[in-house]
C-alpha cells in the first residue's frame, strides 16, 4: 500500500482531509502529519511518502519551499497542493516544481479522489518500470558476473568492477545432485538463496551452468561459513533435491574471481568423498590432506575382516570409519572407491562361504552386491552399506561357529602377530578365561600359546630377512619384538643361528647362484 502525508497548519483541516477520501480503499493510507513548514519537510524526509498533500501557506518555510528542498534532496514523491489561495504566480511555480494538481479549499471529494486513483496508478507504474530496470541491471550484472566466473570476455566489465569494489572475494557454489529434480529446481533454488540473503550486504547470486553461485565478498569466512549452514538448512525446509556446498579458496582481486570458482567447481568433483561434510571448503581439504595413517587401506580392509570373523562389532566400526577417512585422505575417484570397496567384498564373501556354514539366504550373490554398491553416491552410503552388512555377517558367524573358536583364534593370531598378543587380550576378545584358554589352545595345536607366536613372529622374520635392504633391528619391529636383544635371542633359539649370521648365509647362497 502506498503512503500519503497531509501537511496543514490547521489541525481541523488535516481531520477533514483524512477523513474525506477512503484512503484505504484507494491504495493509500495515511503514513503522518505535518503541522507547519520545517515540520513537514522533516516528515518528507523521514518517511518517504509517495503522496503529499501540502498547503502553501503555512508557519516556517512556506509550502513551495518545502516542495523545493524536499526535489533538491532527491524526493521522489507527487506533490497536491491544496491552498486556499488562487494566485497564478503559485500556480506557475508548483508547475515548474512538477506539482500534480492544484485544489483550492473547500476540497471537492470527489475531484480529491479522482487525483488519488489518477496518481495511485500513475506511481504504481512508475514503480514496476523501476523494477523493471532494476530487475533486468540485475540480471545483466548477474550475467556478467557468471561470465566472469567463467573466464570469458565481460562487455560491461568496468561497471560491474565498480559495483564490486571490495578487498577480498570467495565463491561458494550450491549444487543441487539430485538428477530427477535440479533442473527444475535450479531457478528455485536461485530464488530461495536470494531471498535468504536478500538483506545483507557484500554478497551477489547468480547461476552459473547447472549450479547457484554466491559470491561472498568483504565476508570473513566464519561468517560466510554460518550464513551458508542457515542457507542449507533453509534450502533443506522448502526444496526437492539435496544440495551440496563448496566454497574456493578467497581472493584479493576481482581479476582472481575465476580462481575462487575454479577451485570450488574442484571441489566439486569430490561430492562422492565429501557429501556428508554439506559444506566443503579448501581448508577442510589441508586439513585432510595434513592427516597421517599408520596402516594402508588394505592392511584395514584385513582387520575389519578378521573382526567380522571374531564378532567384534565395535571395532569393525570403528576400522569403517579410519577407512573412510583413509580414502578421504587420498582423493580416491569414485569408480576407484567402487571398485576397491567390490572387489574386497566378493573376496570376502567368497572366503566366509567356504570357510563357515552359513545359510546362503544371508550371504548376497555377487550381483547384488555389485549393484548395491554402484547404486550409491557417496562414500558415507557405502560405508553404511558395509557396516550393516558385516555385522549381520558377523553375528551369524558368531552363532553358528563355536565348534571353530580355536580355529578362529589361531587365524587371530597369524594375522596380528606383530602386534601386542596376550593371551589375556584373546580371552577377553573371544570371552573365555584365560587358564582355560590357555589348555584348550594347546590341546588343538600342541604348543602354548607363546610358543606359537614365537613360531609364527620367526617364520615372518625369516621370510623378511630375505629382503633386500632391511636391517635386523627393523625386522625385530616388524614381527611384534620391542627388545632387540630379546629378538636375536629368540631367533637364535629357534633357527640356530643370529639373525645376522642368517641374513650372511641367505646373501653368501644368492652369490653362489650368481657364480
Amino acid at each position: 500500500m502506498l503512503k500519503v502525508l497531509i501537511a496543514d497548519d490547521e489541525p481541523y483541516v488535516r481531520e477533514g482531509i483524512k477523513n474525506i477520501v477512503p484512503w484505504e480503499e484507494v491504495g493509500f493510507y495515511v503514513c503522518g502529519e505535518g503541522s507547519d513548514g520545517d515540520d513537514t519537510y522533516n516528515k518528507i524526509c523521514k518517511l518517504d511518502p509517495d503522496l503529499v498533500l501540502i498547503d502553501i501557506k503555512m508557519p516556517g518555510k512556506i509550502g513551495l519551499d518545502v516542495i523545493k528542498e524536499s526535489i533538491d534532496n532527491g524526493f521522489k514523491g507527487k506533490f497536491v497542493i491544496i491552498s486556499g489561495y488562487s494566485d497564478f504566480e503559485y500556480a506557475k511555480v508548483a508547475i515548474k516544481y512538477g506539482v500534480k494538481s492544484y485544489l483550492l479549499k473547500p476540497i471537492d471529494e470527489d475531484e480529491l479522489y479522482d487525483i488519488a486513483v489518477n496518481l495511485r496508478n500513475e506511481i504504481e507504474e512508475e514503480k514496476n518500470k523501476l523494477r523493471n530496470i532494476e530487475k533486468q541491471k540485475d540480471y545483466v550484472k548477474e550475467y556478467s558476473l557468471s561470465q566472469l566466473m567463467l573466464g570469458k570476455k565481460v562487455e560491461d566489465y568496468e561497471e560491474l568492477t565498480n559495483s564490486l569494489d571490495y578487498s577480498s572475494y570467495s565463491v561458494a557454489l550450491i549444487l543441487n545432485y539430485d538428477e530427477k529434480t535440479k533442473n527444475e529446481n535450479l531457478i528455485e533454488l536461485e530464488s530461495c538463496i536470494k531471498q535468504k540473503l536478500s538483506n545483507l550486504n557484500g554478497i551477489e547470486v547468480c547461476k552459473v551452468k547447472d549450479k547457484v553461485a554466491i559470491l561472498f565478498c568483504d565476508v570473513n569466512s566464519n561468517h560466510s561459513f554460518n550464513i551458508l549452514n542457515s542457507i542449507n538448512k533453509e534450502i533443506n525446509k522448502c526444496l526437492k533435491g539435496r544440495i551440496f556446498v563448496t566454497v574456493g579458496q578467497e581472493v584479493s582481486s576481482i581479476d582472481d574471481i575465476l580462481l575462487s570458482y575454479n577451485t570450488a567447481n574442484e571441489l566439486m568433483k569430490s561430492r562422492f568423498l565429501f557429501l556428508n561434510e554439506e559444506i566443503l571448503t579448501t581448508e577442510r581439504i589441508r586439513e585432510i590432506s595434513k592427516k597421517r595413517f599408520l596402516l594402508e587401506e588394505m592392511d584395514i580392509i584385513n582387520k575389519i575382516c578378521t573382526y567380522v570373523e571374531i564378532g567384534e562389532c565395535g571395532k569393525i566400526k570403528e576400522l569403517l570409519k579410519g577407512l573412510a577417512e583413509l580414502i578421504q585422505s587420498k582423493f580416491y575417484t569414485e569408480d576407484e572407491i567402487k571398485v576397491l570397496v567390490t572387489k574386497n567384498c566378493l573376496e570376502f564373501y567368497d572366503k566366509i562361504k567356504s570357510d563357515y556354514e552359513i545359510d546362503k539366504n544371508l550371504i548376497l550373490d555377487n550381483e547384488v552386491i555389485i549393484k548395491e554398491i554402484y547404486s550409491t553416491e557417496s562414500l558415507k552410503e557405502i560405508i553404511d552399506i558395509l557396516e550393516k552388512r558385516l555385522i549381520n555377517v558377523s553375528k551369524v558367524i558368531s552363532l553358528n561357529s563355536s565348534d571353530k573358536s580355536i580355529k578362529r583364534i589361531v587365524k587371530y593370531i597369524e594375522k596380528n602377530y606383530y602386534t601386542d598378543l596376550k593371551l589375556e587380550l584373546l580371552a577377553e576378545i573371544f570371552n573365555y578365561n584365560s587358564a582355560y584358554l590357555g589348555k584348550v589352545f594347546k590341546g588343538h595345536t600342541g604348543m602354548s600359546f607363546n610358543t606359537y607366536l614365537d613360531n609364527i613372529r620367526i617364520e615372518q622374520a625369516k621370510k623378511l630377512l630375505m629382503e633386500d635392504n632391511i636391517k635386523v633391528y627393523q625386522v625385530c619391529e616388524k614381527v611384534g619384538y620391542k627388545n632387540i636383544d630379546y629378538f636375536h635371542s629368540k631367533f637364535k633359539k629357534y633357527v640356530g643361528l643370529s639373525p645376522l649370521n642368517y641374513n650372511k648365509q641367505i646373501e653368501l647362497g644368492k652369490f653362489k647362484e650368481l657364480v
